[in-house]
Parts: C-alpha cells; sequence; structure tokens
C-alpha cells in the first residue's frame, strides 16, 4: 500500500518531522525556501501552525482525512468545514501550556522592571538616568486573570507561589468547586480588571471574548496597572489599546499575539509608548516545541491508522470506540 501524504506548511520540530517521516511522505514547501501554498490534492492530513485551513481549502483537498493544530488556537481552522466532510480535527492542548504561562510571567516582569527601556538607555548611554527605570514590586500585589484553563492555572501558581502575588481569576466556565488552586474567583470581568495591578489574558477566541478587552473595559483598568496578552490577538482592540497607553490611562502593556500576524508596520501598538511586543512567541519553548510536534504528529498517524487519537476536537467523525 503507498504511503500516506501530510502536508506541514510551517516549520516545526525535527522530532515531529521525524515521526511523520517514518510513515509518510510529508510535503513541506518550507524546507526548500518555498511559499506554503495550498493543501496538495493527495494529502491526507496537514499539520498546522497559523496557517488557514479554511471551508475553501477543505473542499479543495479531497482526500483530507485529518487536521493537526501545533498549539491550543484553533481559531484559523474551520471546524464546521472540516466536520461536515469527516475532517477530524486534532488538538495539543497540554504540550505548551507551561511555555506560555513562563512567558505571561516574564512579560510582566519586563513591563513592572522596566527592562525595555532600562536596556535601551545603557545602550544609548544613558546609563545615569537609572533611578527613572526602577521596578515595581509584584510580591503582595494583584495578579488579574482572564480565563482560567491549563495556562491560566499554571500562571496563577506561578504568580502566587513563586512571587507571593494575589490572584484574582474571572472565567464563568470554571467549576469552582473543583478548582483547588491559589487563585480567587470575581463574579464580574469589571471587578477583576479595578482590582488588578497586571492582567494576563488566557481565553480562546470565541464570539464571546472577542474584543473582550475594549475601550469600555480598558476605563475600569487603573492608570498603574498593566495588560499581557499571549491569548490571541483579537480577544483585544488593538486601536482603544494603544490610544489607553498613548493617553496614560494605563501604564503598560505586553502583546505576544495580534489580530493580524504578523502585524502591519503601521500597527498603532507599534508607536504606542509603554508597548512590549513578542513575535507570538510564548509557545515556542524549547521542550513545547518538541511536546506539540510530536503530540500533533502521533494523532494524525492515529487517525491514518485507525486508531484513537488523545485529543480530537469534533470526535463526532471518528468511528466509535
Amino acid at each position: 500500500m503507498s504511503r500516506r501524504v501530510v502536508f506541514v506548511p510551517e516549520p516545526i520540530a525535527p522530532a515531529g518531522m521525524d515521526l511523520l517521516g517514518s510513515h509518510c511522505d510529508i510535503v513541506a514547501p518550507w524546507q526548500t525556501g518555498q511559499p506554503a501554498g495550498e493543501i496538495p490534492a493527495e494529502a491526507d492530513a496537514a499539520l498546522v501552525r497559523i496557517y488557514r485551513v479554511d471551508a475553501e481549502r477543505v473542499a479543495a483537498a479531497p482526500n483530507l482525512r485529518v487536521v493537526a493544530k501545533h498549539g491550543v488556537g484553533l481559531d484559523n481552522i474551520d471546524i464546521p468545514a472540516a466536520s461536515a466532510r469527516q475532517v477530524a480535527v486534532l488538538w495539543t492542548p497540554e504540550a505548551n501550556a507551561e511555555g506560555v504561562a513562563q512567558h505571561a510571567i516574564a512579560l510582566m516582569l519586563a513591563l513592572t522592571n522596566k527592562v525595555k527601556e532600562a536596556d535601551a538607555g545603557v545602550r544609548a548611554g544613558r546609563f545615569d538616568e537609572r533611578m527613572a527605570w526602577g521596578s515595581v514590586e509584584v510580591s503582595e500585589r494583584t495578579l488579574g486573570i482572564v480565563g482560567l484553563g491549563r495556562i491560566g492555572r499554571r500562571t496563577a501558581r506561578k504568580a502566587a507561589l513563586g512571587l507571593g502575588m494575589n490572584v484574582l481569576a474571572y472565567d464563568p466556565y470554571v467549576d469552582r468547586s473543583t478548582y483547588d488552586g491559589p487563585a480567587v474567583f470575581v463574579d464580574e470581568l469589571d471587578e477583576l480588571l479595578n482590582r488588578a495591578d497586571v492582567v494576563t489574558l488566557h481565553v480562546p477566541l470565541t464570539d464571546e471574548t472577542r474584543h473582550i478587552i475594549n475601550a469600555d473595559s480598558l476605563a475600569h483598568m487603573r492608570p498603574e496597572s498593566y495588560l499581557v496578552n499571549t491569548a490571541r490577538g483579537a480577544a483585544v482592540d488593538e486601536e482603544a489599546l494603544a490610544e489607553a497607553l498613548s493617553a496614560g490611562r494605563l501604564a503598560g502593556a505586553a502583546i505576544d499575539v495580534f489580530a493580524q500576524e504578523p502585524p502591519d508596520p503601521a500597527h498603532p501598538l507599534q508607536s504606542a509608548p509603554n508597548a512590549l511586543l513578542t513575535p507570538h512567541v510564548a509557545g515556542l519553548s524549547d521542550r513545547a516545541l518538541v511536546r506539540v510536534a510530536t503530540e500533533a504528529a502521533q494523532g494524525i498517524l492515529d487517525v491514518l491508522q485507525g486508531r484513537r487519537p488523545r485529543s480530537p476536537v469534533n470526535p463526532e467523525v471518528l468511528p466509535p470506540q
């Protein structure tokens, strides 16, 4: 029997490529410097990062049986279109959670320690201005977490147990009776925004969470507070955030994700004061890259070889167990 074909439009860790390559033929345009292009008609599977798998691409790939997401954000995959074609969609919900939580904490500390400003000052020969770059101690201050899922829970533990912070959480979908972490729940988002010294977002992108941080919600944050977003770019109204920073209504913001990636050079946050920007790298820790790539690859092999995958998004399209 001929080998299955897997389309990998973006770079992944070698361990994932090796696992796929031991069983399948791989179409990976990036290996020869080519653009991703379209899903090949002969592809049985696709392993994607931010590559968009929309209804048109699903319809144009007649052999497609499974799409595996390299990560957790599923907004680049049209799940209803895939399900209608009986294409399984997989994700890797645990694989990069530790790396994202670590990056959220790192961004918070970079903001409150004015790392970017101090570095620029030293490089510009302004060493004697160091009094302007003193830090804000986070111990006994309040971190507000919006979304207490896998990443949010890890962030809460790091902040509370590692940094001595008070932690508030807003997540109407968590069963509070089973939660045993350090976060204290609040019932309203506005309350969290008003009480927190730092707000960090850990929500999926849905109709409910799109622009969950907007001009109105930013107005509930105090001028000395900070915002961190390692979730999804469209969870924040980026123009409203840039305006709040420019007007001094927020002390700073650290953004790892953008509504459009890569962002336009004229993106409003590029010129906003006290904005720290990173290029969607929160989940790219050394260990996470290996875990995500191998778990996504293994999920593809499971589907193609007739086994039940570990983390299906639309299990209804799979054969009964």
